[in-house]
């Protein structure tokens, strides 16, 4: 009963401060946050903290490297300061995440906020009675915190891109598709077929490239990797060629093996993310990929929106992150 109880205060806690956004509306807009792409605030009581376990187990974490990336990138970035510096300019950055060590705590709880002092912004305290206490909750519960702040990096994005939409092109995947995506200016339709859309955007040394396809929806054993692998080799092999003869495109499978995780904030409903690396099958040209891959009920489609990047010999973790901002921003669109 102690331990049931315990669980229960851990559950509220972590959910008790939500509530403060549901007033947005009717309060004055915030300030724009702001940060470094990926980057996570953490704010502790002193350099102790920072350079000790706490930091240790929030390094170990935050700064692993994303999968899926050709050269190894970080999935964040961290800065940090102490409390006693915590100021307003502070206050505004988009993720923050502050340490507490109180002894006249009796259990470890976490308090989260949306858009408290700016926005898109996910502010994170975690109040524990000893070390060990805030690292096992940390531990606990830092795949949410990771979901909370890519949300507000998706969000951040969107808020840039969605001014410069593409009208014509999202009216294209509409009719398509029955659903569009905030796609900013610089694409273009590369190839549109029944069931399958190329979107392109070409610069001298890189180019981010969108798909869109479907195929008819039989039952849950098509969300298993190998069928998504297969599914993607076989619309993309036919519709997207290689810059040589007898070259197109395809999966790296060997030494990057795609990785499908289920994807629990994605607005379509229910859906599969697939991290890996996409090669030029008979050709050297490679990069990273994500795709997210649902069902239409209205349509009996099995649909998949992937974008992936090409860029060598440089970082390309923020590129992705746009392309996987884009993909976010699928919404279907109404039938009379």
């Amino acid at each position: 009963m102690k331990k049931t109880l315990r669980n229960m205060t851990l559950l509220l806690a972590i959910a008790c401060m939500t509530v403060a956004c549901s007033d947005d509306a009717r309060t004055p807009k915030k300030d724009r946050s702001v940060g470094g792409t990926s980057e996570i605030m953490v704010v502790t009581q002193n350099d102790e903290q920072w350079n000790g376990r706490i930091g240790d187990s929030l390094r170990h974490f935050f700064l692993d490297y994303q999968y899926g990336l050709p050269q190894p990138e970080s999935r964040n970035e961290l800065a940090h300061i102490n409390v006693a510096g915590f100021s307003d300019m502070f206050r505004k950055h988009k993720n923050i995440i502050e340490v507490e060590i109180n002894p006249n705590l009796a259990v470890a709880v976490a308090e989260t906020a949306e858009d408290l002092w700016a926005a898109p912004q996910r502010y994170v305290k975690i109040s524990a009675p000893d070390l060990t206490s805030w690292v096992e909750l940390f531990d606990r519960q830092k795949e949410v915190y990771q979901r909370w702040f890519d949300k507000v990096e998706r969000e951040r994005i969107m808020n840039v891109f969605r001014p410069t939409k593409d009208e014509a092109i999202g009216k294209a995947i509409a009719d398509k598709f029955g659903f569009t995506l905030t796609v900013p200016q610089g694409f273009y339709i590369a190839k549109s077929e029944p069931d399958f859309m190329w979107l392109r955007k070409e610069l001298e040394r890189s180019s981010a490239d969108i798909v869109i396809y479907q195929t008819p929806y039989k039952d849950t054993l098509q969300f298993e990797t190998q069928s998504l692998v297969a599914m993607r080799d076989m619309m993309l092999g036919q519709y997207i060629p290689g810059p040589s003869e007898g070259s197109y495109m395809g999966t790296e499978t060997e030494f990057v093996p795609p990785m499908v995780t289920t994807a629990s904030q994605f607005p379509a409903g229910y859906a599969k993310e697939m991290r890996g690396m996409w090669r030029v099958v008979n050709n050297y040209m490679g990069g990273p990929f994500v795709s997210y891959t649902f069902a239409d009920s209205r349509t009996g489609q099995l649909v998949t929106v992937e974008g992936f990047y090409y860029e060598p010999n440089q970082k390309k973790r923020n590129a992705l992150l746009q392309l996987e901002s884009i993909l976010y921003s699928v919404q279907f669109v109404e039938t009379p």
